[in-house]
């Protein structure tokens, strides 16, 4: 799955810019690829996660649903075509009572776009986004207690280790403001969990599983260029 996610988002960019640079190359030709650093940040808004059914049967604080991610990556603008490639890293921890949460995760995200609107100063541009997110959530109690002088792990408990996987496809689009001066970009879109996102332990075998397919979040952001 890994492989494919990657393979896609470099054949979406490689597909971008052959296009831009198999235009012939005149006087009055302006058809050029500009190619920026980029960071900021995006905010990940979930539908509810399955995994929360799981912990509120349970009495156990939640998963948020609505996540931040620091993003960085490199954005592509030509006459006609524009897209961007970024990577995020994700971070929540929710805390109530005895249980805490501590969620990170990792999102690499490609979005390739139409210019409808490309002027000196700004510019307006939609298209499709695809993006890869894995997350590990670790749920671990406040006042587990580790002896270094019993180290065996079968007279030690309180904390559970899960990852798992997502693949998102979806509509986006972009508005970048001030492109002369101090550009930025915003960014707005939706995206539809496709995979099965089952949950996985490296620590033991996971039983009575759940999926987490069909969690779908919209997705906001800005960058710096």
């Amino acid at each position: 799955m890994k492989k494919t996610v990657f393979a896609l988002l470099f054949f979406s960019f490689g597909t971008l810019l052959a296009q831009e640079e198999s235009k012939p190359k005149d006087s009055t030709c302006t058809d050029k690829v500009k190619i920026n650093m980029s960071f900021g940040f995006n905010v990940l808004a979930n539908d509810a996660f399955n995994l929360n059914k799981k912990l509120r049967s349970q009495n156990i604080t939640e998963l948020n649903e609505t996540i931040p991610s620091l993003v960085l990556g490199l954005d592509f603008f030509g006459e006609k075509m524009s897209g961007d490639i970024e990577f995020g890293f994700l971070y929540s921890n929710p805390d109530q009572n005895s249980v805490e949460i501590l969620q990170v995760g990792f999102d690499i995200r490609s979005k390739v776009h139409y210019n409808v609107v490309n002027k000196e100063k700004f510019a307006f541009t939609t298209g499709l986004s695809l993006a890869f997110t894995t997350n590990e959530i670790d749920i671990f109690s406040k006042s587990n207690t580790i002896d270094l002088n019993d180290l065996n792990p079968n007279n030690n408990s309180g904390h559970i280790s899960l990852t798992n996987q997502m693949f998102y496809v979806g509509p986006s689009f972009s508005l970048y403001l001030f492109k002369k001066s101090f550009p930025i970009k915003v960014n707005a879109g939706y995206e539809f969990g496709l995979t099965r996102g089952r949950y996985k332990s490296d620590f033991g075998s996971v039983i009575n599983n759940i999926k987490e397919n069909g969690n779908n979040r919209f997705v906001f952001g800005f960058v710096i260029l």
